[in-house]
């Protein structure tokens, strides 16, 4: 396996670190990986491994303020940031792999990101991955949370009124450890900012989701406490003219690909993968 590391100039001049795993031979295909709100693309590692096992290119970002990259931790003034990012990183990834098949693949805020990404750039896209997607307000955000939500963001979106809740992301003691130790995730309350441009996305997407015609494969574990089930669901019955699978883990926790299955949870990928590859 092949490891590198580098740097992109954002459009406003910040710099935001990337990395890519690849096989020693030819990749079958590139997959573009787009991590969760504060952490970082470091904590793929084995699940790019496993991928490169399979011959695919792993190439995954870490987003602004976050990880490696510059930025105000866990802040944006607005999701266009977010998607100029990874317009950019795309075309990063692209000139990588010239002419292999692309597959964009986004868990939890990468969820969002990713659907936001791939709903305005299907071209050229081979197929959306979406572990436990961020996709849908939580059934505590009620109308009236929301609309402070939103008006707070617009007068001071650097404010952190919510946090994560580390112990959900895994059933796995040893991972929830990491995670809380890990010196590159950033485990403070987010800032209005960001959860407004994120819930703003979420409510204009299922209006789109029949524009959507490539294959897409849904990976959401049904003890998920951090992001809604239902938004997944809301994609299997909405895109209509899209080839759908999902895969409901039964018990799982939010990241899917670290719970005590997560090797059944690979599998899958890799199967969904192969399938479209071959």
């Amino acid at each position: 396996m092949q490891h590198s590391e580098g740097t992109l100039t954002a459009f406003d001049g910040l710099s935001l670190f990337h990395q890519a795993w690849r096989p020693d031979g030819e990749p079958r295909a590139a997959i573009m990986l787009i991590h969760g709100l504060g952490e970082h693309s470091g904590r793929y590692q084995h699940v790019a491994e496993a991928l490169v096992d399979a011959r695919y290119a792993v190439h995954a970002i870490d987003h602004r303020g976050h990880g490696r990259s510059e930025g105000k931790r866990v802040y944006v003034k607005s999701y266009d940031e977010f998607m100029r990012d990874l317009g950019q990183f795309r075309r990063h990834v692209e000139a990588a792999e010239p002419g292999r098949p692309l597959f964009v693949l986004g868990h939890s805020m990468g969820g969002t990101l990713a659907m936001g990404h791939v709903l305005g750039n299907q071209d050229g896209v081979a197929g959306l991955v979406l572990s436990g997607p961020a996709l849908q307000p939580g059934d505590d955000l009620s109308p009236l949370k929301l609309s402070i939500f939103k008006a707070v963001a617009k007068v001071a979106p650097g404010l952190r009124p919510e946090g994560l809740d580390a112990t959900k992301i895994s059933r796995d003691p040893a991972v929830v450890e990491a995670y809380q130790n890990d010196p590159l995730v950033f485990t403070g309350k987010m800032t209005a900012g960001i959860g407004a441009a994120l819930i703003g996305a979420m409510e204009r997407f299922p209006a789109s989701y029949d524009q959507l015609t490539i294959p897409i494969l849904l990976l959401h574990g049904t003890e998920d406490q951090l992001c809604d089930i239902a938004g997944s669901k809301a994609v299997e019955t909405g895109a209509v003219n899209a080839d759908v699978t999902a895969h409901y883990y039964d018990g799982l926790y939010h990241e899917v690909f670290n719970e005590p299955e997560h090797d059944r949870v690979l599998a899958d990928l890799v199967a969904w993968l192969d399938g479209i590859v071959a």
